[in-house]
């Protein structure tokens, strides 16, 4: 559905409204929540919608048709001191919004709200924040994939997603831009390969040697162009995969923005990634997308997309864990390479 055809539709009662949605700080929740701007729309054509989010995920939101602005807010930096929120209280109060959903759960933000005179907050019912809340949805007692559960949020105030595909749009310039940059790669091997080993906490990573050990076979058997990507935090990990490999490979770790990042691995036959944002972002480019999966759960945070499979390692562990105090990180060990390697076959073999 384009602008052109929510214009079609009948006008709610009440079109004129102004509506916030208080986003999540992480990449690939943060484009789980994406299917929840055009359900907005679909029920307030004429609304004005405005998400407010920290600096690393306005990329998710830039450029979508469905959003209207962005409101910049991060407590630990920008507005870390009392002086600063007071400020941001002041702009959010001057931009008269009537409604304001709260997806992040902070109590920060939510008191933000209230401070800033938005009439209407809704989110999920908590105690900390049970006297800030004018709407307060119970939590589903079953449960749901991340996305299903942001999305619920929405639902419950009339709002239902048509559909639970995520989103996220590439300026037509930066796609080329990206492109012309990969031409070299691109004319030297049969396609690209996209990789991402890092992760945001180790124990979801496979360990680097395999990645090494799989992304040499991958080059020498089916003579594929390997690129890494990630952003400055991962160059360390990136450069200890590197340092295994005998086959010459790519790497753009904390060379691209968020929205080259995406061209990147739109530029991709196949991505394979730990679970984390970039599987989220390939996923939903609607790339191939192999995603590892070890002490998390992919009935909880697998992405969504058409292309994605998962391989999950289990070692009899609870899933998901979360425990951070695991030493042998059994669950990702469990994870050949020949296993990885044979389902990147199966998929390049295959891709559309």
């Amino acid at each position: 559905m384009d602008k052109k055809e929510l214009n079609s539709l009948p006008r709610h009662k009440s079109e004129d409204r102004r509506i916030l949605v208080v986003g999540v700080n992480w990449l690939g929740d943060s484009i789980m929540t994406t299917p929840a701007f055009k359900a907005i729309k679909r029920v307030y054509p004429e609304s004005y919608l405005a998400v407010m989010a920290v600096p690393r995920v306005k990329g998710v939101f830039e450029d979508n048709p469905w959003v209207d602005e962005i409101i910049i807010f991060d407590e630990k930096t920008l507005h870390k001191s009392i002086r600063e929120k007071l400020k941001f209280i002041k702009l959010l109060r001057e931009k008269k919004f009537q409604k304001v959903f709260l997806i992040h759960r902070s109590l920060t933000r939510a008191l933000v709200c209230c401070l800033a005179l938005i009439p209407l907050r809704v989110g999920y019912r908590r105690l900390k924040s049970s006297l800030i809340l004018t709407d307060k949805v119970d939590s589903p007692k079953e449960e749901l994939h991340r996305q299903d559960y942001y999305l619920n949020l929405f639902k419950k105030s009339g709002i239902a997603a048509e559909g639970i595909l995520p989103e996220f749009f590439i300026p037509e310039m930066v796609l080329n831009k990206v492109s012309r940059g990969l031409a070299f790669l691109k004319k030297d091997h049969s396609f690209l390969v996209g990789v991402n080993p890092s992760a945001n906490w180790e124990l979801k990573r496979w360990p680097p040697k395999r990645f090494s050990l799989l992304c040499d076979r991958l080059i020498k058997d089916l003579g594929v162009g390997v690129v890494f990507v990630g952003g400055e935090a991962d160059e360390k990990i990136t450069r200890e995969v590197l340092g295994g490999m005998h086959e010459p490979a790519y790497s753009l770790c904390g060379k691209t923005t968020l929205k080259e990042l995406a061209a990147v691995i739109k530029n991709t036959g196949l991505f394979i990634s730990n679970d984390s944002g970039p599987a989220h972002l390939s996923a939903a480019l609607g790339v191939n997308t192999l995603v590892l999966f070890g002490p998390t759960s992919p009935e909880i945070t697998s992405p969504r997309g058409q292309k994605v499979r998962v391989i999950q390692g289990s070692c009899g562990c609870k899933l998901p864990c979360y425990d951070l105090s695991c030493e042998n990180n059994a669950c990702m060990q469990k994870i050949t390479v020949e296993k990885v390697y044979q389902e990147a076959k199966n998929i390049l073999n295959n891709r559309v």
